[in-house]
């Protein structure tokens, strides 16, 4: 996989002292990529898979600057709804108002054949998938719901 040439594979006793290392100080995180792996793989979330692999392989040494990257990362993605259970639900509620509407704009826009039905999809699938929706998204459906019914 590293085509340098001047890389050196660590010998196995090295390897199995990094898990170790692994194993001891960092339980915490090593549970919670444990844990979300699955998600972390459906978001393409590649740091932090990384950062996993090299927990439990041992292939490197890890780092104080890889761990304290690696804890801000999995903070980050404790508030993040794809990845926290409670949050998605609360996420959830907060978004299905938006959803309402935009469905509201999808259905009028497809009764009248109009030429924004896959930019209000694309819409729908981004507040789904991140359970916001941006300013400007919000105002270019407010235009199209006003020249819908104009």
């Amino acid at each position: 996989m590293n085509f340098n040439p001047y890389y050196k594979k660590p010998k196995p006793s090295t390897m199995k002292a990094n898990r170790e290392i692994a194993r001891k100080h960092f339980k915490k995180e090593l549970k919670w990529l444990k844990d979300n792996i699955d998600k972390l793989t459906k978001n393409k979330h590649k740091f932090l898979i990384e950062m996993y692999m090299i927990l439990v392989t041992g292939n490197r040494r890890f780092t104080d600057k890889m761990l304290s990257a690696t804890r801000k990362s999995i903070k980050k993605c404790m508030n993040n709804p794809n990845y926290n259970v409670l949050m998605k639900t609360e996420a959830a509620e907060k978004i299905r108002p938006i959803l309402c509407k935009i469905n509201i704009v999808l259905i009028r826009a497809e009764a009248k054949e109009h030429r924004s039905i896959g930019f209000i999809e694309n819409i729908k699938d981004y507040v789904l998938r991140n359970y916001r929706i941006t300013p400007k998204q919000m105002e270019s459906l407010n235009k199209i719901y006003k020249e819908l019914n104009d």
